[in-house]
């Protein structure tokens, strides 16, 4: 039996001038006393959403791994998708920054 690889360009498609709208969400992060809206894809990875939200709050890109995202009182794994969590339209996020380690003191 042969198959055959059809290439489906409709909305939510790779390859069509609006890719990934119908996969678009916008979720509240909350860092201090602000709130703020962030766009991410379902697909995305929480680093993708974590360096978004560093940005939207007006934090420094370069220190994201000072970083993490909680939904409620769990700590969001960067290394999955946004879609592994119950992350729909609307859920409030928070950025908090990560526990300190003792690092090594360079003199």
């Amino acid at each position: 039996m042969k198959t055959e690889n059809v290439k489906n360009d409709g909305p939510g498609h790779q390859g069509g001038p609006g890719q990934g709208q119908d996969n678009l969400i916008t979720v509240q992060v909350r860092y201090q006393s602000d709130t703020v809206p962030v766009k991410i894809n379902v697909n995305a990875s929480i680093s993708a959403l974590l360096a978004k939200a560093i940005e939207a709050t007006g934090n420094d890109p370069s220190q994201n791994d000072r970083f993490q995202l909680k939904l409620g009182s769990t700590v969001l794994d960067p290394h999955k998708k946004v879609n592994d969590y119950p992350i729909s339209e609307g859920t409030l996020l928070t950025l908090c920054l990560t526990a300190g380690g003792g690092g090594a003191l360079k003199v």
